[in-house]
């Protein structure tokens, strides 16, 4: 499976494909920072997959 990127933190629900997605990087006032991750682990965590990133 592939790398996938998530948000640090609470405030996270999506797991995103693109590094430079808006919805990754917004919300600066609870933007902790991100990390990357195999996909399998986000799904495990119940993250779902970002509609906005690019395929």
């Amino acid at each position: 499976m592939s790398a996938v990127y998530v948000r640090i933190g609470e405030y996270r629900s999506k797991y995103h494909s693109d590094v430079d997605c808006p919805s990754l990087n917004g919300k600066q006032h609870t933007y902790m920072g991100q990390e990357s991750m195999a996909e399998d682990k986000a799904k495990e965590q119940c993250l779902a997959a970002c509609q906005h990133c690019k395929r």
